[in-house]
């Protein structure tokens, strides 16, 4: 019987010893905060509370967040082989159907959309990795397409790992303070296609400078989706439309055709067209869903208008990248709400590219004072707040007609909330109850 530990009993671990405990492997558990939980009623597992350093065990899975500079992680992988979850799934369940999805930004909601045209049009497809449920648990269950978001941090720790449909949206800074540097984190994201071969399909954004930089070493077969030029075989946009390019050009759909705003969301929808066309799907039914496809909560979400003035969450924003797609999704006089965890990267591009859109920010969170320091330099008006509730408040006091109301914090959610949902939800909770 094989020997398993897995470190860390968030969403990830729970999944993996539920799983791994059906699959007849002896499973140990270990974390730092808790030796039980209640999840894992019913199953065997060891739980270990003094962890022996010196311990062999035929691999260690640890989940996602905890960081490779980790003294017990560091420890470990002198005597241990650590994996991620989608490398376990890989290796237990390498036949099932998986559309694989990373990038810095866009992830999920080009994930959800391919899930939804794909159960639009018949197929059985889950939403899994860094969204939704444990990705084991639900390969163990289930009989589905499993379309997965995967993140840097599942990608570090991967070996085999190999999809048949594999896509990188775009590679920008983030993570900086977990992967140690920018140059370790874009490897970790190209880490996707690593094993990819000639039968396999990658599909990449032309217009990023790191994708086509390194577009010679991948080996599966290339489709690529562009903003501004004609591809070689993909989806290139022209005249504010879509076409695909493989035998000859076919037209998609009309930027206006999309429910979801944004030119970034045009991208990722090129993205999620192309995976569902390589997947099989006909071509008519990829064009028809797509158009009905809604954005999904937290990501440029639609909370309400007060007196001519639109409020949208994208607490999903947890980069300067993502804020800047945000921006530029509106024409003028954006009230822009943001700041939080500070994970070390550089918020000036947010500034040099706003073009003029920002009429006022409204700083919370542990970056408040370095977003302070860009609004002087740069001469944008700021107000500092110590809560979501104030923030609001501030919003509701400084606007006037036509304005546009943002959420997109440049930032992780961490030190003030639990996660980005959290945040959203409680920005759009103040929001609704608001009496004006």
């Amino acid at each position: 019987m094989k020997r398993v530990l897995v470190y860390g009993l968030g969403i990830t671990g729970i999944s993996t010893v539920k799983t791994l405990d059906k699959l007849g492997y002896e499973v140990f558990t270990y974390d730092k905060k808790k030796d039980k939980d209640e999840r894992l009623e019913g199953y065997n597992y060891s739980p270990i509370s003094d962890l022996k350093i010196n311990e062999k065990y035929d691999f260690v899975v640890k989940s996602p967040g905890i960081r490779p500079d980790d003294e017990i992680v560091q420890k470990l992988e002198k005597n241990n082989q650590i994996i991620s979850d989608i490398e376990l799934s890989y290796r237990l369940f390498e036949d099932k159907k998986i559309i694989s999805v990373t990038g810095t930004n866009g992830k999920t909601t080009t994930t959800s959309l391919i899930t939804y045209v794909l159960n639009q049009a018949g197929k059985n497809a889950i939403s899994v990795g860094n969204i939704g449920e444990g990705i084991l648990w639900q390969m163990y269950n289930k009989d589905a397409v499993f379309v997965e978001e995967v993140s840097s941090f599942q990608l570090h720790n991967t070996k085999t790992f190999k999809p048949h449909i594999g896509a990188i949206l775009n590679i920008s800074p983030d993570h900086i303070d977990w992967h140690g540097s920018f140059e370790n984190y874009a490897n970790d994201k190209l880490k996707l296609a690593k094993n990819q071969d000639k039968d396999d399909f990658l599909v990449i954004n032309h217009d990023d400078k790191i994708l086509s930089k390194n577009k010679n070493k991948f080996k599966a077969k290339i489709y690529e989706f562009s903003m501004k030029e004609k591809v070689e075989r993909g989806i290139y946009l022209k005249d504010d439309s879509l076409y695909l390019k493989d035998e000859k050009d076919i037209f998609l759909l009309n930027k206006k055709d999309l429910k979801i705003v944004g030119n970034h969301n045009l991208a990722n929808a090129a993205c999620a067209m192309l995976c569902l066309y390589l997947y099989g799907i006909d071509l008519e039914k990829v064009i028809k869903y797509t158009k009905t496809f809604k954005a999904i909560e937290h990501r440029l979400e639609f909370v309400k208008k007060v007196k001519n003035v639109p409020f949208y969450n994208d607490s999903k924003a947890t980069n300067v990248d993502s804020t800047i797609k945000a921006i530029d999704s509106f024409d003028k006089n954006i009230i822009l709400l943001a700041g939080g965890y500070d994970k070390k990267i550089d918020y000036s591009p947010m500034f040099e590219k706003e073009n003029g859109k920002i009429k006022a920010m409204i700083l919370l969170g542990q970056t408040k004072y370095i977003l302070e320091n860009l609004c002087k330099k740069y001469k944008v008006k700021y107000f500092l707040v110590d809560n979501m509730q104030m923030a609001v408040d501030k919003s509701f006091e400084i606007m006037e007609d036509s304005d546009t109301v943002l959420l997109s914090p440049a930032s992780a959610s961490w030190g003030m909330y639990d996660n980005y949902m959290q945040r959203g939800d409680d920005f759009k909770k103040r929001v609704l109850e608001k009496e004006v």
